[in-house]
């Protein structure tokens, strides 16, 4: 997958993805390019302290989790604002490394950057990878406690 990379200095400043997302991208490979942009130093735009503080909370997502924007207002002290987080979400540019599609609506996907094509795909593939990595986790615990059966 093609990405285009912004900097400021030494700083990843944003994240330009292709506008469909690819039908290759595997939920391995996304892992990987969210691990290493996660590494990366991040240059988050003049913004309000409470963006600031939402983009930060969106980065403690675990890879194949979600969020709703209500829980995460909560989780960030405002309770009553979900649709600023949504509108937080709207605004960020560093797609991947602050990953915002793992934020979604009471009902329903929310939106997203680049429309919900997008999102859809990005959940599925977390959702897929996160589900594999935990049966290997589960069967490597099963081995290690001396059971044999099959999981």
């Amino acid at each position: 997958m093609k990405l285009e990379l912004t900097y400021a200095g030494d700083r990843l400043a944003a994240v330009e993805l292709p506008k469909r997302p690819p039908a290759d991208l595997t939920p391995d490979a996304l892992r990987h390019l969210q691990t290493e942009l996660a590494a990366l130093p991040l240059q988050f735009p003049e913004a309000s302290e409470f963006r600031q503080r939402v983009w930060k909370a969106i980065r403690r997502i675990p890879f194949g989790a979600t969020v709703t924007y209500r829980e995460l207002a909560a989780q960030i002290g405002h309770p009553q604002a979900a649709r600023a987080v949504g509108s937080a979400c709207a605004a960020n540019r560093l797609l991947l490394a602050v990953p915002c599609h793992r934020v979604v609506a009471s009902r329903g996907l929310g939106g997203f950057a680049l429309g919900l094509e997008w999102k859809r795909k990005l959940l599925a593939l977390e959702t897929t990878g996160a589900a594999a990595s935990q049966n290997i986790t589960h069967a490597k615990t099963q081995r290690r406690e001396g059971k044999t059966r099959s999981v």
